[in-house]
């Protein structure tokens, strides 16, 4: 069980020994006890720590421990809201000398984030100490001395016990001495169980399984476990057969699907010669079988598409396309399905389904600040007219940051901007994905960051070591990040664009945006459609600066790899001609993939790389990019079947067609279905 130590989450060690020497002796309070001198421990929750990419259980925050929100009419639940606490001496745990241990199974509550004995004690630390906490606390479990970390798993509430547990078990370990007693923060992870979920996708809600009432196994995920009759006495059926989540009608209805949600939790069994339940399941080894049933109703049937060994704290996740048979696998707790989720999407998800925006008069776009997977999924017929306050125009305006889009298909979006009234220093970024790749924060921005921060900054420490702490902190938001789009493409794009300053894209408006804001695209496509700035004939000769690609209009930070385009390009502007006298002519930017920005010194950390990538329409010189007609891709390919979480392939390409007509294509672009 990892240990942790920390002020918030994102301190360094030294910063933590920085904090520790530089508060003053009365701020270490020390007061005697029965056991003699020692120091005060000043005890929080801190982070409910999530695995991989989602929170286990239905926790939250530490805002649900002690009287967060859970079901009030159950009486079962009043001994399961507060935190066990035990304390070792660090020396004796070390030896396995524990028996006197310190302070064993103390009931805390937590208030303001802060642990407090319910009983009203303090608790103090004389030397090296050992935390271990656990949540939901149990008022009478076996009276065990841990010897061992096997020994503290057992703490928990029995297996057996399935009874009204709507919170699975938590636990975080800390070690403490009277200098850091001064504030210790302890970081919840789930423990002993798996998570294991099932997203259905259907046009019709009355083709879903029928609702479950919690109480009756109309709806079954993974039976074949802890299998136990209704004789028993165990309720396992009150927590495991429950629909997590109920989706509204897609908003609007045209624009995506209804969706729905199942949950179960499974216990992972360490004592392999002692099943769950008797000689009457297959649970003890912890595996599950391709094959076995995932989902069980009258209406729908699924079964697991490969072998599982479940491990603590993972969360499975699998769906189903009722209409389509696709089989997918989210990878994001937050689902979108429709324009309403797209919109609301900034902070990343999980695309279920195809999106048509088609009644969406005016596409806002969207500033994307983590993961987007779009899941093999098209984002459909998005029209944008209207310049944003940021002037960064596309399906995501910008991403900035550590963000990540991947698997996305936009198809046809129209985008027609006329930025002629803007002021001489606006520069406008226009990309059917993104905008801007890595935008780099304003002051506003990075103010409101750094309060926001302030407030899980610890009382009491001197201004020095806060600057320090933000400081260290902001390096996450302000340096040394890299916005990145991978295996998506831009099907047959519409982008008209007049004006002066514009940087526009078929895929990205630019990516990059100077030092520290790194943006990478990889894996990716355009595939035919137009570009057009200042195309008209009436401003061909109107404006003097433009920046336009088929791919990316400006590549100012970063890197491009394995990527093609077959759209066409054209931006003009003015030129003096050589005629005596001169007289104003037209000329033609726009790059067949890219421009590559040119600086008179390279700033520190700024890099500018085009390597194995593709165009149609070659207009100019463009290093790192070869027309299709001189040269084919030889990139890799993933030989399995989607779906598949692509970031661990190492490739998203899935054939590289033949030459001349039939282009690569991505991995789920040919997507693995189930006869319905």
């Amino acid at each position: 069980m990892k240990l942790t130590m920390k002020y918030i989450s994102f301190l360094s060690t030294a910063l933590l020994m920085l904090a520790f020497h530089s508060c003053s002796e009365d701020t270490l309070i020390s007061e005697p006890s029965v056991e003699g001198e020692g120091t005060l421990l000043n005890l929080y929750i801190g982070d409910i720590v999530p695995t991989g990419t989602t929170r286990l259980a239905e926790l939250g925050g530490t805002g649900n421990i002690s009287g967060g929100e859970r079901p009030t009419n159950d009486p079962n639940l009043t001994d399961k809201k507060n935190i066990g606490l035990y304390i070792y001496y660090q020396d004796d745990y070390d030896a396995g000398n524990l028996v006197n241990p310190y302070v064993r199974n103390m009931e805390c509550k937590v208030e303001g984030g802060k642990v407090v004995p319910v009983d009203g004690s303090a608790i103090y630390i004389y030397d090296r100490m050992t935390i271990v906490a656990f949540y939901p606390y149990n008022n009478a479990p076996a009276d065990y001395t841990f010897t061992n970390e096997i020994d503290e798993q057992k703490y928990f509430i029995t297996e057996g016990d399935y009874a009204y547990q709507y919170y699975i078990p938590y636990r975080a370990q800390a070690n403490v001495n009277p200098t850091t007693a001064y504030h210790m923060s302890l970081s919840l992870y789930p423990v002993h169980t798996t998570k294991i979920q099932v997203v259905l996708v259907a046009s019709d809600p009355g083709s879903f399984p029928a609702a479950t009432t919690k109480t009756n196994g109309v709806v079954k995920l993974v039976p074949e476990i802890d299998p136990v009759d209704a004789t028993s006495g165990d309720k396992r059926e009150n927590w495991v057969d429950v629909v997590e989540q109920g989706f509204a009608a897609p908003n609007p209805v045209s624009s995506g699907q209804y969706v729905q949600r199942f949950s179960i939790y499974a216990w992972r069994n360490d004592d392999n010669t002692a099943p769950h339940h008797g000689n009457n399941t297959n649970h003890n080894d912890n595996t599950i079988k391709r094959g076995e049933i995932l989902l069980q109703s009258a209406a729908l049937t699924l079964f697991f598409p490969e072998d599982v060994d479940i491990q603590e704290g993972r969360v499975y996740r699998y769906g189903y396309n009722m209409d389509t048979g696709e089989l997918f696998i989210p990878t994001s707790e937050t689902l979108v399905y429709d324009a309403a989720t797209l919109a609301a999407a900034g902070g990343g998800g999980y695309q279920l389904c195809d999106i048509d925006l088609q009644d969406v008069a005016e596409w806002t776009p969207q500033i994307l600040t983590g993961t987007y997977d779009g899941g093999g999924h098209a984002v459909k017929n998005m029209t944008i007219t209207n310049v944003p306050a940021d002037k960064n125009v596309g399906l995501f305006g910008s991403a900035t940051g550590n963000s990540l889009i991947k698997n996305l298909s936009l198809e046809d979006p129209m985008i027609e901007i006329d930025f002629s009234s803007a002021g001489p220093d606006e520069i406008l970024h226009v990309g059917g994905l993104v905008g801007k790749l890595n935008r780099a924060l304003t002051p506003e921005e990075i103010e409101e960051i750094k309060n926001r921060l302030t407030v899980d900054i610890p009382p009491g420490l001197p201004q020095s070591v806060i600057d320090a702490l933000i400081a260290d902190a902001m390096k996450e938001f302000t340096i040394n990040t890299t916005s990145r789009i991978e295996g998506s493409k831009v099907s047959d794009p519409t982008i008209t664009v007049k004006g002066e300053n514009v940087i526009v894209g078929g895929l990205a408006g630019s990516v990059g945006d100077g030092d520290g804001y790194k943006g990478a695209v990889k894996d990716s496509y355009v595939s035919g459609g137009t570009i057009k700035v200042n195309a008209d004939d009436a401003v061909k000769q109107t404006y003097n600066n433009a920046w336009v690609g088929a791919f990316t209009g400006l590549l100012s930070n970063g890197s491009i790899t394995n990527s093609y385009t077959t759209a066409e390009a054209e931006a003009y502007v003015k030129e003096v001609s050589s005629d005596d006298p001169p007289v104003a002519i037209s000329k033609d930017v726009a790059k067949g993939f890219a421009n590559v920005q040119s600086y008179d010194e390279m700033p520190t950390g700024v890099t500018q790389t085009v390597t194995s990538s593709f165009t149609y329409y070659y207009k100019g010189t463009e290093d790192g990019v070869t027309r299709f007609d001189s040269g084919w891709p030889a990139w890799g390919l993933y030989g399995g079947d989607w779906p598949v979480v692509a970031s661990t392939l190492g490739t998203y390409w899935g054939s590289m067609g033949a030459s001349p007509s039939i282009y690569p294509s991505l991995v789920w672009e040919t997507r693995l279905d189930v006869q319905k």
